[in-house]
């Protein structure tokens, strides 16, 4: 990520580059090659580059300190997912942010996809009538060799906080705040440590309830990332992988079809539905991030993704770890 993002700034006529730092001296090479300054230490990289922003996209666990030291020095950070690796290292980090009056972005990129944006307004804009519910596939078959990196086969490293936090943020985006999460995980198929599939059922705050299958163990093309197009590097199938279900009417996304009845006399299965297309023209997500966060950074714009809201995804997402592992629901208290 910390590559894309390079990229993105490098194209972007808003920003430029003040600096790369990574621990690695072998990531000088990029520097060179995209001419610009390299550091090995981030507290020296901020104090000398002085930059008005920073992205960090670091390891998850470094996510805290790299962000304290940025909210210290007065400069906003973006902060690639999850916001932190623990609940009170993000607490921490909004707190501080806080304190200083430093936004802080947390790099939950699809909220800015034209389709999110344009699903968010039909279901908010009482297009399905009110939420009922909501059914999400995430199914995808990961490389093996995916799996050679062994932080990945232990806690923490599996589709959940890798995947499936994705998911989680769009549905609260959606639907609104979640309030209780009943999970059952399994780690039969690969044999690892951590989890390779996962059954869940949610609750959210308006009384809609929801269900996500998660496995990145199996062959199939009903996940985001295959269906989105967004990124090339996925082989990609046209489908749907999530269907809203309202008191008035359904939608299926990413095609963005919306199905209800022409006339509300003529409701019930005995009566044809209507198909509706509602697929807005696509755009570059992590290009129109960057383009908020420089916004973000001028005080044009408050966070889309703040803090805050990373850390209300964390948690619904740590709860699935929870659930999964203690075979009980879980309730969400107010972050």
């Amino acid at each position: 990520m910390g590559r894309r993002h390079i990229e993105y700034v490098n194209a972007s006529g808003e920003c430029q580059l003040a600096g790369i730092c990574d621990p690695d001296p072998g990531a000088a090479g990029l520097a060179a090659h995209v001419d610009a300054p390299f550091f090995l230490d981030a507290l020296e990289a901020l104090d000398l580059a002085s930059p008005d922003g920073a992205i960090i996209a670091a390891p998850t666990q470094l996510h805290e300190e790299l962000a304290l030291a940025c909210i210290r020095r007065g400069i906003a950070p973006l902060v690639e997912k999850p916001v932190t690796a623990a609940l009170d290292e993000g607490q921490r980090v909004v707190d501080e942010a806080a304190g200083a009056d430093v936004p802080v972005l947390v790099g939950h990129h699809r909220r800015y996809h034209p389709r999110i944006r344009r699903l968010w307004k039909l279901v908010k804009g009482g297009a399905i009538g009110s939420l009922i519910g909501v059914s999400l596939l995430w199914a995808v078959k990961k490389p093996d060799a995916y799996y050679d990196v062994v932080w990945r086969t232990r806690a923490g490293g599996g589709p959940v906080l890798t995947n499936l936090i994705h998911e989680i943020d769009t549905l609260r985006y959606i639907c609104g705040e979640i309030t209780r999460v009943y999970a059952a995980t399994s780690s039969a198929t690969r044999g690892f440590e951590v989890e390779d599939s996962a059954a869940i059922i949610l609750n959210f705050a308006g009384g809609a309830v929801g269900s996500v299958f998660l496995s990145d163990a199996t062959p199939s093309p009903w996940s985001y990332e295959l269906t989105m197009f967004e990124n090339r590097s996925y082989a990609h199938v046209a489908g749907n992988c999530a269907f809203f279900f309202g008191a008035e009417g359904s939608l299926a996304f990413p095609r963005m079809e919306l199905w209800r009845y022409p006339s509300g006399d003529s409701a019930g299965w005995e009566h044809p539905l209507e198909r509706e297309q509602h697929g807005p023209q696509d755009a570059d997500p992590l290009a129109a991030q960057l383009a908020h966060f420089c916004r973000v950074i001028r005080r044009e714009e408050t966070p889309l993704v703040s803090g805050e809201e990373g850390l209300r995804t964390l948690a619904a997402t740590l709860a699935v770890l929870s659930s999964g592992s203690e075979g009980r629901p879980v309730e969400l208290q107010p972050v």
